[in-house]
């Protein structure tokens, strides 16, 4: 891109709009601009899902309090970033060149368009899995601790897994307190210390046999 331009991804929220990224602060200023304007080429690329081009911001009349508070703008292009039918944002150059970008611009432009939805719901498959896994482990340290707690009841009560279940359940609704928190403190009571937690460790990463 030219020295003069500003590049900005700005991702749609729930009932919001947030630069994730941008080559320069004034960038992220001018899509915050238009946030709060209510107006400007970003908010029409996403409300129509097509590309915006203004090739002189100065002499369009859509935008006027956005206008007004970009002089240095010149030229601007909205490229929305969709993925499977899912708008997650728009990529946008902004510009204070009068001639606009060169065409080896627009196809940078258009190619990295293309390319960061993709990154992006790639980015966040890999952290939704990171954050089941987590949610696994604390499930599995959870039921491991409330097992140490039936084995304690049942010895205790001379009772069934399912008896020592029901009066743990029974006495976590009495007391208002969650099983595996009754049951921590059951285990700690009788042991003396904390019940010890279950160690998941990760699977070894795989090593390409090939060799270069």
């Amino acid at each position: 891109m030219p020295d003069c331009a500003m590049v900005s991804i700005a991702l749609c929220g729930d009932d919001d709009l947030h630069t994730a990224a941008c080559s320069h602060s004034r960038a992220e200023l001018l899509d915050g601009l238009q946030q709060a304007t209510g107006q400007g080429p970003v908010l029409d690329a996403i409300d129509s899902g097509k590309s915006v081009t203004v090739s002189d911001l100065a002499a369009d009349s859509r935008w006027p309090r956005f206008t007004a508070g970009a002089p240095e703008v010149r030229g601007v292009h909205c490229e929305p970033l969709a993925y499977e039918d899912v708008l997650l944002g728009v990529l946008t150059v902004y510009t204070g060149r009068s001639a606009g970008l060169p065409d080896e611009a627009w196809v940078a432009l258009r190619v990295t368009a293309a390319h960061v939805p993709v990154l992006f719901r790639t980015a966040l498959d890999v952290a939704r899995m990171r954050e089941v896994a987590a949610q696994l482990k604390e499930a599995l340290n959870t039921r491991a601790i409330i097992d140490q707690a039936l084995g304690i009841v049942m010895a205790q009560r001379r009772c069934t897994a399912r008896e020592a279940f029901e009066i743990l359940r029974q006495v976590s609704q009495d007391r208002n307190v969650k099983l595996h928190q009754l049951a921590a403190s059951i285990v700690e009571k009788v042991s003396g210390r904390p019940p010890q937690r279950s160690r998941f460790e990760e699977p070894p990463q795989r090593i390409s046999s090939r060799r270069p």
